[in-house]
């Protein structure tokens, strides 16, 4: 039995310098919908209703490339008209680097699809590929918002984290997030029940650290107690999982949650959100009623 119980990865969240411009990139490039959700905060969400936050920091860690989000695009014709007009309004957009398109080998980390990575300004990684990765094919919506970007509107289809030791990290996603994992030679899959996929790739001590602002999260619908009693067990078996840090659970952003840090350095935020209604449809329901 896991120590988390009926959960699901449900966002993650990203670093910037600047939440204005995070804004419109996430929007009239990558074809996602954003809203500010606070004087240093900002939300996107993909048509599956997967949410990220964005927070504006002086300073942003450094990301590897294999900490990627996926923006599948129809197919190879696709992907090459987007790099195209990508490549043409890179210095407008500050891209700090973006790769040929090329048909990635799936032996390395199970992806196979055509296509190519972009770093964005504040040194994030994306991948625009043709739509047949890893997890299989998405709905690529005809008549979803933004309607106006580079890449049309759609799902990101899946992240990708990194590890240091394979075996240990998927019982840590398994046994503890409670979080179904699929192993896949050096890399193993898992779909968030229902929430975010991820493909975790083996690195070793190739891994950069990640810093409490690069967290994933882990909704838990139940009551504020629960996480309390989680909290607790997470000290209890800190060793047994390798956890390196576990910070005090606080009420913040319309959730009640605590941060731990895992053996590979990612964070995870255990939450409960206030009254089951998750922070990108709050802050859309208080920016209605202005």
């Amino acid at each position: 039995m896991a120590v988390i119980e009926a959960a699901r990865a449900t966002h993650t969240t990203l670093e910037t310098a600047s939440v204005a411009r995070a804004m419109r990139f996430y929007r009239e490039v990558l074809g996602l919908r954003t809203h500010r959700s606070g004087i240093r905060s900002g939300h996107l969400i993909d048509t599956r209703g997967i949410y990220a936050a964005y927070i504006e920091m002086r300073k942003r860690a450094p990301q590897p490339v294999l900490n990627y989000y996926a923006r599948p695009v129809s197919d190879a014709a696709a992907v090459d008209a987007a790099h195209a007009r990508i490549s043409a309004v890179r210095d407008q957009w500050e891209i700090q680097a973006i790769t040929a398109p090329a048909r990635e080998d799936p032996a390395k980390f199970g992806v196979g699809t055509y296509g190519f990575y972009l770093q964005d300004a504040d040194g994030n990684w994306w991948r625009i590929e043709e739509n047949d990765g890893p997890f299989g094919p998405v709905e690529l919506p005809a008549d979803a918002e933004p309607r106006d970007s580079i890449i049309p509107a759609g799902p990101i289809s899946y992240v990708t984290l990194e590890c240091r030791d394979l075996a240990a990290s998927l019982r840590f996603y398994r046994d503890f997030l409670g979080l179904d994992v699929e192993p896949r030679g050096r890399y193993f899959f898992t779909r968030g029940n229902g929430g975010v996929n991820a493909i975790v790739v083996e690195r070793g001590d190739a891994v950069l650290e990640q810093t409490v602002m690069n967290h994933h999260g882990i909704t838990i619908w139940t009551e504020g107690a629960k996480i309390d009693e989680l909290h607790a067990a997470a000290e209890a078996r800190k060793d047994e999982f390798g956890i390196r840090k576990i910070n005090r659970a606080v009420n913040q952003h319309g959730s009640y949650s605590f941060y731990l840090q895992d053996a590979d350095t990612n964070w995870w935020e255990i939450e409960v959100w206030d009254g089951h209604v998750d922070p990108w449809t709050r802050a859309e329901r208080r920016r209605s009623a202005e």
